[in-house]
């Protein structure tokens, strides 16, 4: 198959966040973004093996942390009866009861990440997709003349995989 001849836009994207609710997850779809999502995935550590300072080899080292951001305009802080992204990030308010996706051995509120492109209504065979699991996200509010922002920052402990459904 050849790759696509179709450039993706900023609006082809959605951002769905879920947490380790089993048997079905609880999910959070992302609105009013700016369309800014970025990702960053390092691979591992460098360990750089050298005889007298020449380098004669290159092994793996510890796993890298990879990372993302968005931006959303900012809405609500907090809503009892309406998930919020600060509540699903927080673990407040309406979203109080989502379960972590860390399990054993993690003691930080993580949650899940889908990052989905619109590939079939722009000629390809499917959507394009980034799953990053085990987040750990943050958020900052800012004001502003054309909206206030909150922007999501997010460190992935678990996977992230790249698919085409």
């Amino acid at each position: 198959m050849a790759a696509s001849d179709t450039v993706k836009v900023a609006r082809d994207g959605v951002i769905v966040i879920s947490d380790g609710t089993t048997p079905t997850a609880l999910t959070h779809t992302v609105a009013y973004e700016n369309g800014d999502f970025a990702f960053s995935d390092d691979k591992t550590e460098r360990i750089v093996i050298r005889d007298r300072g020449t380098i004669v080899g290159l092994r793996k080292g510890d796993d890298s942390v990879a990372s993302f951001s968005f931006t959303v305009f900012m809405r609500d802080f907090t809503d009892s009866a309406e998930t919020t992204i600060i509540d699903v990030i927080d673990k407040t308010g309406d979203a109080s009861a989502w379960v972590s996706t860390g399990g054993t051995g993690y003691e930080q509120h993580l949650l899940d990440l889908a990052f989905t492109v619109e590939g079939t209504d722009h000629g390809d065979t499917g959507d394009h997709t980034l799953t990053c699991t085990k987040c750990f996200l943050n958020w900052d509010f800012a004001e502003g003349k054309d909206g206030n922002a909150i922007t999501v920052t997010g460190e992935i402990y678990g996977t992230r995989i790249r698919t085409e459904a």
